[in-house]
Protein backbone atom coordinates (compact mmCIF):
# COMPACT_ATOMS: atom_id res chain seq x y z
CA UNK A 1 0.00 0.00 0.00
CA UNK A 2 1.32 3.49 -1.15
CA UNK A 3 1.84 6.24 1.35
CA UNK A 4 -1.05 8.38 -0.17
CA UNK A 5 -3.25 5.25 0.16
CA UNK A 6 -2.44 4.03 4.16
CA UNK A 7 -2.54 8.19 4.90
CA UNK A 8 -6.24 8.06 2.84
CA UNK A 9 -7.07 4.91 4.93
CA UNK A 10 -6.20 6.64 7.78
CA UNK A 11 -7.90 10.02 7.62
CA UNK A 12 -11.02 8.01 6.29
CA UNK A 13 -11.14 6.11 9.40
CA UNK A 14 -10.60 9.66 11.61
CA UNK A 15 -13.24 11.73 9.99
CA UNK A 16 -12.56 14.51 7.02
CA UNK A 17 -13.58 18.22 6.65
CA UNK A 18 -14.93 20.67 3.91
CA UNK A 19 -16.35 18.82 0.79
CA UNK A 20 -14.79 15.70 2.94
CA UNK A 21 -16.99 12.33 2.20
CA UNK A 22 -20.05 12.62 4.04
CA UNK A 23 -19.42 10.36 6.37
CA UNK A 24 -16.21 8.19 7.73
CA UNK A 25 -16.47 4.67 6.82
CA UNK A 26 -16.57 2.48 9.83
CA UNK A 27 -16.24 -1.20 9.85
CA UNK A 28 -19.22 -3.32 12.04
CA UNK A 29 -18.35 -6.48 10.29
CA UNK A 30 -16.17 -9.54 12.17
CA UNK A 31 -13.45 -8.82 9.74
CA UNK A 32 -11.97 -5.25 8.88
CA UNK A 33 -12.27 -3.72 5.71
CA UNK A 34 -8.84 -2.54 5.65
CA UNK A 35 -5.72 -4.22 5.34
CA UNK A 36 -7.71 -7.62 3.28
CA UNK A 37 -6.11 -10.25 1.52
CA UNK A 38 -8.69 -12.38 0.39
CA UNK A 39 -12.60 -11.51 0.06
CA UNK A 40 -15.09 -11.49 2.44
CA UNK A 41 -18.85 -11.59 2.04
CA UNK A 42 -21.84 -11.10 4.16
CA UNK A 43 -24.37 -13.53 3.41
CA UNK A 44 -27.25 -12.25 4.81
CA UNK A 45 -29.66 -9.76 2.92
CA UNK A 46 -28.73 -5.70 3.47
CA UNK A 47 -31.43 -4.70 5.63
CA UNK A 48 -32.41 -1.78 3.40
CA UNK A 49 -33.45 -4.15 0.74
CA UNK A 50 -35.78 -6.09 2.74
CA UNK A 51 -37.23 -3.08 4.52
CA UNK A 52 -38.10 -1.58 0.77
CA UNK A 53 -39.15 -5.13 -0.47
CA UNK A 54 -36.47 -4.98 -3.11
CA UNK A 55 -37.16 -8.55 -4.40
CA UNK A 56 -41.03 -8.91 -4.18
CA UNK A 57 -42.07 -5.43 -4.81
CA UNK A 58 -39.86 -3.97 -7.09
CA UNK A 59 -37.31 -6.24 -9.41
CA UNK A 60 -40.34 -8.78 -9.24
CA UNK A 61 -42.14 -6.61 -10.98
CA UNK A 62 -38.91 -5.21 -13.49
CA UNK A 63 -37.74 -2.01 -11.39
CA UNK A 64 -34.18 -3.10 -11.56
CA UNK A 65 -32.89 0.28 -13.02
CA UNK A 66 -32.21 -1.51 -15.99
CA UNK A 67 -31.30 0.78 -19.10
CA UNK A 68 -30.33 3.77 -16.40
CA UNK A 69 -27.13 5.14 -16.59
CA UNK A 70 -26.10 6.71 -12.79
CA UNK A 71 -23.23 9.07 -12.39
CA UNK A 72 -20.86 8.34 -9.20
CA UNK A 73 -19.01 11.22 -8.90
CA UNK A 74 -16.62 10.83 -5.75
CA UNK A 75 -13.48 9.10 -5.27
CA UNK A 76 -13.95 6.20 -7.95
CA UNK A 77 -15.19 3.08 -8.17
CA UNK A 78 -13.11 -0.37 -7.19
CA UNK A 79 -13.54 -2.78 -10.54
CA UNK A 80 -12.35 -5.54 -8.88
CA UNK A 81 -14.49 -5.70 -6.84
CA UNK A 82 -16.84 -8.93 -7.41
CA UNK A 83 -20.17 -7.20 -7.22
CA UNK A 84 -18.85 -4.77 -9.96
CA UNK A 85 -18.18 -8.30 -12.52
CA UNK A 86 -20.81 -8.09 -16.00
CA UNK A 87 -22.43 -11.04 -17.23
CA UNK A 88 -21.88 -12.46 -20.23
CA UNK A 89 -24.43 -10.33 -22.18
CA UNK A 90 -25.30 -8.04 -19.46
CA UNK A 91 -25.48 -4.00 -19.42
CA UNK A 92 -21.98 -3.32 -18.23
CA UNK A 93 -21.84 -2.63 -14.55
CA UNK A 94 -19.31 -0.13 -14.78
CA UNK A 95 -18.96 2.00 -17.36
CA UNK A 96 -15.27 3.60 -18.62
CA UNK A 97 -15.48 7.40 -16.78
CA UNK A 98 -13.14 9.67 -15.95
CA UNK A 99 -11.03 11.50 -13.37
CA UNK A 100 -10.81 14.97 -12.64
CA UNK A 101 -7.88 14.76 -10.47
CA UNK A 102 -4.65 17.32 -11.49
CA UNK A 103 -1.75 14.75 -12.29
CA UNK A 104 1.08 15.47 -9.72
CA UNK A 105 3.75 13.48 -7.97
CA UNK A 106 1.60 12.97 -5.28
CA UNK A 107 -1.24 11.62 -7.41
CA UNK A 108 -0.18 10.29 -10.63
CA UNK A 109 0.27 6.91 -9.44
CA UNK A 110 -3.10 6.89 -7.93
CA UNK A 111 -5.32 8.33 -10.50
CA UNK A 112 -7.52 6.31 -12.58
CA UNK A 113 -8.05 7.98 -15.97
CA UNK A 114 -11.16 6.30 -16.58
CA UNK A 115 -12.52 6.64 -12.88
CA UNK A 116 -12.38 2.73 -12.02
CA UNK A 117 -10.47 2.99 -9.11
CA UNK A 118 -11.09 3.86 -5.22
CA UNK A 119 -8.09 4.91 -3.25
CA UNK A 120 -10.01 6.37 -0.95
CA UNK A 121 -12.22 3.55 -0.41
CA UNK A 122 -15.92 6.01 -0.99
CA UNK A 123 -17.06 6.23 -4.25
CA UNK A 124 -17.26 1.77 -4.08
CA UNK A 125 -19.61 1.38 -1.43
CA UNK A 126 -21.25 4.52 -2.57
CA UNK A 127 -21.84 2.59 -6.07
CA UNK A 128 -22.49 -0.80 -4.90
CA UNK A 129 -25.57 0.67 -2.89
CA UNK A 130 -26.41 1.87 -5.97
CA UNK A 131 -25.89 -1.26 -8.56
CA UNK A 132 -23.95 -3.78 -7.15
CA UNK A 133 -24.29 -7.05 -8.99
CA UNK A 134 -25.64 -10.63 -6.84
CA UNK A 135 -22.39 -12.16 -6.09
CA UNK A 136 -23.27 -16.29 -4.84
CA UNK A 137 -23.18 -16.02 -1.07
CA UNK A 138 -23.69 -12.29 -0.46
CA UNK A 139 -26.60 -10.57 0.43
CA UNK A 140 -25.09 -7.61 -0.50
CA UNK A 141 -27.07 -6.12 -4.18
CA UNK A 142 -27.66 -2.68 -5.37
CA UNK A 143 -31.20 -1.34 -5.21
CA UNK A 144 -31.02 -1.12 -9.01
CA UNK A 145 -28.79 -3.44 -9.67
CA UNK A 146 -28.92 -3.93 -13.43
CA UNK A 147 -28.21 0.28 -13.42
CA UNK A 148 -25.05 0.96 -15.21
CA UNK A 149 -22.44 3.04 -12.95
CA UNK A 150 -20.34 6.23 -14.55
CA UNK A 151 -17.62 6.26 -12.15
CA UNK A 152 -15.96 10.19 -12.23
CA UNK A 153 -13.28 10.64 -10.13
CA UNK A 154 -13.10 13.82 -8.13
CA UNK A 155 -10.62 13.51 -5.42
CA UNK A 156 -8.42 10.04 -4.03
CA UNK A 157 -8.34 11.43 -0.23
CA UNK A 158 -10.53 13.18 2.56
CA UNK A 159 -9.21 16.04 4.14
CA UNK A 160 -6.49 16.39 6.56
CA UNK A 161 -3.80 18.58 7.84
CA UNK A 162 -1.32 17.03 6.03
CA UNK A 163 -0.52 19.47 3.53
CA UNK A 164 1.56 17.25 1.14
CA UNK A 165 -1.37 15.48 0.31
CA UNK A 166 -3.45 18.79 -0.79
CA UNK A 167 -4.04 17.84 -4.47
CA UNK A 168 -5.37 14.54 -3.82
CA UNK A 169 -8.48 16.16 -1.63
CA UNK A 170 -12.07 17.28 -2.98
CA UNK A 171 -12.12 20.96 -4.27
CA UNK A 172 -15.42 22.26 -5.21
CA UNK A 173 -13.67 22.97 -9.20
CA UNK A 174 -13.27 19.47 -9.50
CA UNK A 175 -16.69 18.37 -8.07
CA UNK A 176 -18.12 20.99 -10.48
CA UNK A 177 -15.74 19.76 -13.17
CA UNK A 178 -17.84 16.08 -12.28
CA UNK A 179 -21.24 16.84 -12.34
CA UNK A 180 -20.99 18.76 -15.88
CA UNK A 181 -19.06 15.59 -17.16
CA UNK A 182 -21.42 12.40 -15.94
CA UNK A 183 -24.50 14.81 -17.85
CA UNK A 184 -22.79 15.66 -20.84
CA UNK A 185 -21.77 11.54 -20.84
CA UNK A 186 -25.87 10.96 -20.45
CA UNK A 187 -26.40 10.14 -16.77
CA UNK A 188 -29.68 10.67 -15.67
CA UNK A 189 -29.23 10.28 -11.66
CA UNK A 190 -26.03 11.69 -10.55
CA UNK A 191 -25.20 11.14 -7.04
CA UNK A 192 -22.80 13.64 -5.07
CA UNK A 193 -22.26 11.93 -1.44
CA UNK A 194 -20.35 15.03 -0.94
CA UNK A 195 -21.39 18.25 1.05
CA UNK A 196 -19.41 21.63 1.56
CA UNK A 197 -20.66 24.34 3.79
CA UNK A 198 -20.34 27.54 1.13
CA UNK A 199 -21.79 27.86 -2.04
CA UNK A 200 -19.77 28.38 -4.98
CA UNK A 201 -20.43 29.87 -8.49
CA UNK A 202 -19.00 27.19 -10.44
CA UNK A 203 -21.07 24.28 -8.51
CA UNK A 204 -23.88 26.29 -8.96
CA UNK A 205 -23.89 26.47 -12.61
CA UNK A 206 -22.63 22.40 -13.23
CA UNK A 207 -25.80 21.62 -10.82
CA UNK A 208 -28.10 23.83 -12.85
CA UNK A 209 -26.33 22.70 -16.37
CA UNK A 210 -27.06 18.99 -15.28
CA UNK A 211 -30.90 19.82 -14.61
CA UNK A 212 -31.34 21.76 -18.12
CA UNK A 213 -29.88 18.18 -19.76
CA UNK A 214 -32.36 16.16 -17.69
CA UNK A 215 -30.59 14.59 -15.07
CA UNK A 216 -31.20 14.42 -11.14
CA UNK A 217 -29.19 15.26 -8.61
CA UNK A 218 -29.10 13.40 -5.85
CA UNK A 219 -26.32 15.10 -2.52
CA UNK A 220 -25.91 14.91 0.76
CA UNK A 221 -27.72 16.95 3.02
CA UNK A 222 -24.05 17.03 5.38
CA UNK A 223 -23.13 15.46 8.27
CA UNK A 224 -21.94 17.02 11.62
CA UNK A 225 -19.07 14.64 12.72
CA UNK A 226 -17.33 15.57 9.14
CA UNK A 227 -18.21 18.97 8.90
CA UNK A 228 -15.78 22.22 9.74
CA UNK A 229 -19.05 23.98 10.50
CA UNK A 230 -21.02 21.50 12.42
CA UNK A 231 -24.05 24.17 12.67
CA UNK A 232 -27.29 23.40 11.14
CA UNK A 233 -27.73 24.93 7.71
CA UNK A 234 -27.77 24.59 4.33
CA UNK A 235 -25.00 22.46 2.33
CA UNK A 236 -23.71 22.24 -0.95
CA UNK A 237 -24.81 21.32 -3.88
CA UNK A 238 -27.52 19.98 -1.81
CA UNK A 239 -29.06 23.42 -1.39
CA UNK A 240 -29.46 24.47 -5.01
CA UNK A 241 -32.90 24.42 -6.33
CA UNK A 242 -33.13 21.49 -8.19
CA UNK A 243 -31.17 18.83 -6.14
CA UNK A 244 -32.60 16.02 -4.08
CA UNK A 245 -30.79 16.25 -1.25
CA UNK A 246 -30.82 13.31 1.50
CA UNK A 247 -30.28 13.04 5.51
CA UNK A 248 -29.63 10.31 6.74
CA UNK A 249 -31.66 8.00 9.65
CA UNK A 250 -30.39 5.32 12.08
CA UNK A 251 -31.15 1.22 11.10
CA UNK A 252 -34.42 1.49 13.15
CA UNK A 253 -35.68 4.99 11.57
CA UNK A 254 -34.78 7.19 13.65
CA UNK A 255 -33.00 10.80 13.11
CA UNK A 256 -29.58 11.46 14.28
CA UNK A 257 -28.04 14.75 15.22
CA UNK A 258 -24.88 13.04 13.51
CA UNK A 259 -27.03 14.55 9.72
CA UNK A 260 -27.16 18.32 9.29
CA UNK A 261 -30.62 19.46 9.38
CA UNK A 262 -31.96 22.78 7.65
CA UNK A 263 -34.36 23.85 5.29
CA UNK A 264 -32.52 22.03 2.13
CA UNK A 265 -33.19 18.62 3.63
CA UNK A 266 -35.85 16.78 1.02
CA UNK A 267 -35.79 13.14 2.33
CA UNK A 268 -34.38 10.50 4.77
CA UNK A 269 -33.21 7.50 4.33
CA UNK A 270 -30.83 4.95 6.71
CA UNK A 271 -27.44 5.24 6.48
CA UNK A 272 -26.32 3.38 9.60
CA UNK A 273 -24.77 -0.41 9.44
CA UNK A 274 -25.09 -0.69 5.90
CA UNK A 275 -23.79 -3.65 4.32
CA UNK A 276 -21.91 -2.45 1.30
CA UNK A 277 -19.56 -3.50 -1.14
CA UNK A 278 -16.01 -2.15 -0.14
CA UNK A 279 -12.62 -2.04 -1.98
CA UNK A 280 -11.84 -4.89 -3.97
CA UNK A 281 -12.46 -7.56 -1.45
CA UNK A 282 -16.35 -8.18 -1.19
CA UNK A 283 -18.46 -6.55 1.75
CA UNK A 284 -18.21 -4.83 5.17
CA UNK A 285 -20.51 -2.76 7.03
CA UNK A 286 -19.97 0.59 6.97
CA UNK A 287 -21.58 3.51 9.04
CA UNK A 288 -21.35 3.26 12.92
CA UNK A 289 -23.07 6.31 13.56
CA UNK A 290 -25.81 7.44 10.54
CA UNK A 291 -23.68 8.85 7.40
CA UNK A 292 -25.90 10.89 4.09
CA UNK A 293 -22.73 8.95 2.26
CA UNK A 294 -24.89 5.22 2.66
CA UNK A 295 -28.47 7.21 2.84
CA UNK A 296 -27.45 9.12 -0.46
CA UNK A 297 -27.06 6.36 -2.98
CA UNK A 298 -30.07 4.49 -1.63
CA UNK A 299 -32.11 7.54 -2.59
CA UNK A 300 -30.40 7.79 -5.81
CA UNK A 301 -30.85 3.89 -6.50
CA UNK A 302 -34.69 4.75 -5.93
CA UNK A 303 -34.66 7.84 -8.51
CA UNK A 304 -32.58 5.22 -10.91
CA UNK A 305 -36.17 3.10 -10.99
CA UNK A 306 -38.15 6.11 -11.22
CA UNK A 307 -35.56 7.23 -14.57
CA UNK A 308 -36.50 3.54 -15.82
CA UNK A 309 -40.15 3.63 -15.67
CA UNK A 310 -41.04 6.82 -16.21
CA UNK A 311 -38.34 8.45 -18.64
CA UNK A 312 -40.21 10.99 -19.88
CA UNK A 313 -41.24 12.47 -16.87
CA UNK A 314 -37.38 14.24 -15.87
CA UNK A 315 -36.05 15.10 -12.99
CA UNK A 316 -38.17 17.51 -11.48
CA UNK A 317 -41.01 15.00 -11.49
CA UNK A 318 -38.67 12.18 -10.32
CA UNK A 319 -37.73 14.60 -7.18
CA UNK A 320 -41.49 15.25 -6.58
CA UNK A 321 -42.52 11.41 -6.36
CA UNK A 322 -39.85 10.88 -4.03
CA UNK A 323 -40.64 13.55 -1.60
CA UNK A 324 -44.12 13.40 -2.27
CA UNK A 325 -44.64 9.59 -1.19
CA UNK A 326 -41.65 9.79 1.65
CA UNK A 327 -43.49 8.49 4.66
CA UNK A 328 -44.35 11.26 7.25
CA UNK A 329 -46.47 11.60 10.05
CA UNK A 330 -48.93 14.30 7.95
CA UNK A 331 -48.75 14.31 4.45
CA UNK A 332 -49.03 18.05 3.89
CA UNK A 333 -46.29 19.05 6.10
CA UNK A 334 -41.98 19.03 6.34
CA UNK A 335 -39.33 19.30 8.76
CA UNK A 336 -35.91 20.38 8.79
CA UNK A 337 -34.73 17.10 10.38
CA UNK A 338 -36.39 14.66 7.93
CA UNK A 339 -37.57 16.58 5.49
CA UNK A 340 -40.63 14.95 3.93
CA UNK A 341 -40.01 11.86 5.55
CA UNK A 342 -38.73 8.11 4.84
CA UNK A 343 -37.54 7.22 1.71
CA UNK A 344 -40.28 5.05 0.53
CA UNK A 345 -39.73 3.49 -3.38
CA UNK A 346 -42.34 1.25 -3.94
CA UNK A 347 -45.41 4.06 -2.99
CA UNK A 348 -42.67 6.06 -5.42
CA UNK A 349 -43.09 4.43 -8.34
CA UNK A 350 -46.81 4.02 -7.84
CA UNK A 351 -47.70 7.28 -7.09
CA UNK A 352 -50.55 8.93 -8.89
CA UNK A 353 -49.76 12.42 -9.96
CA UNK A 354 -52.01 14.97 -7.99
CA UNK A 355 -51.57 18.35 -8.29
CA UNK A 356 -54.18 18.54 -5.38
CA UNK A 357 -52.14 16.29 -3.52
CA UNK A 358 -51.07 17.88 0.12
CA UNK A 359 -47.16 17.83 0.59
CA UNK A 360 -44.46 18.64 -1.94
CA UNK A 361 -45.60 21.15 -4.79
CA UNK A 362 -46.37 19.44 -7.48
CA UNK A 363 -43.65 20.80 -9.97
CA UNK A 364 -46.18 23.64 -12.24
CA UNK A 365 -48.58 24.05 -9.74
CA UNK A 366 -48.90 25.86 -6.60
CA UNK A 367 -48.45 24.35 -3.28
CA UNK A 368 -51.72 22.64 -1.36
CA UNK A 369 -52.15 24.07 2.08
CA UNK A 370 -54.39 21.70 4.60
CA UNK A 371 -55.75 24.11 6.80
CA UNK A 372 -57.07 22.48 9.76
CA UNK A 373 -59.73 24.75 11.10
CA UNK A 374 -60.99 24.92 14.66
CA UNK A 375 -63.36 22.87 16.17
CA UNK A 376 -66.11 25.12 17.58
CA UNK A 377 -68.84 24.02 19.88
CA UNK A 378 -72.50 24.86 18.97
CA UNK A 379 -73.64 27.98 21.37
CA UNK A 380 -76.47 26.45 23.67
CA UNK A 381 -79.88 28.39 22.61
CA UNK A 382 -82.45 28.23 25.70
CA UNK A 383 -85.29 29.21 23.16
CA UNK A 384 -84.24 26.79 21.48
CA UNK A 385 -84.54 24.36 23.73
CA UNK A 386 -88.07 22.20 23.81
CA UNK A 387 -87.87 20.84 27.46
CA UNK A 388 -86.71 24.30 28.61
CA UNK A 389 -90.40 25.82 29.67
CA UNK A 390 -91.44 22.59 31.58
CA UNK A 391 -87.68 22.57 32.94
CA UNK A 392 -88.13 26.05 34.50
CA UNK A 393 -91.84 24.93 35.88
CA UNK A 394 -90.87 22.29 37.76
CA UNK A 395 -87.94 24.56 39.27
CA UNK A 396 -90.17 27.49 40.17
CA UNK A 397 -92.62 24.55 42.03
CA UNK A 398 -89.99 23.15 43.46
CA UNK A 399 -88.62 26.15 44.95
CA UNK A 400 -92.09 26.93 46.28
CA UNK A 401 -92.85 23.75 47.96
CA UNK A 402 -89.25 24.48 49.73
CA UNK A 403 -90.25 27.89 50.77
CA UNK A 404 -93.48 26.59 52.03
CA UNK A 405 -92.10 23.78 54.13
CA UNK A 406 -89.83 26.20 55.46
CA UNK A 407 -92.73 28.93 56.44
CA UNK A 408 -94.63 26.04 58.37
CA UNK A 409 -91.95 24.98 60.19
CA UNK A 410 -91.29 28.13 61.65
CA UNK A 411 -95.13 29.06 62.55
CA UNK A 412 -95.07 25.72 64.17
CA UNK A 413 -91.97 26.87 66.17
CA UNK A 414 -92.95 30.12 67.11
CA UNK A 415 -96.34 28.31 68.87
CA UNK A 416 -93.82 26.31 70.73
CA UNK A 417 -92.33 29.22 72.25
CA UNK A 418 -95.55 30.80 73.02
CA UNK A 419 -97.15 27.62 74.77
Amino acid sequence: MTRLARATCTVLLAGGAVLAPSATPVVAAATSCTDRTSTVLLPDLAYPLALYSARAALWSAGHDGAGVTVAVVDSGVEVANPHFATAPGAAPAVLPGRSFVPAGPVTAELINPLGQGDPAGHGTPVAGLVAAREVAGSGVVGLAPKASILPVQVYLAAPSQDARLAPAFPNAAQLAAGIRYAAESGARIIVVALSQDAPDPALADAVRAAHDAGALVVASAGDRLVATDKSDGPRYPAAYPGVLSVTAVTAGGQASDASIHGAHVGVAAPGERIPAAYGRWGDCVLGDAPATSYATPLVAAAAALLAQAYPQEGPDLWRYRIEASALRARSDRRDDVLGWGLLSPYDALTLTLDPSRPGPPMPGHAAVVSAVEPVVGARIDERDDPLATPRALGMAFLLAALGGGLALRLVRLLRREHE
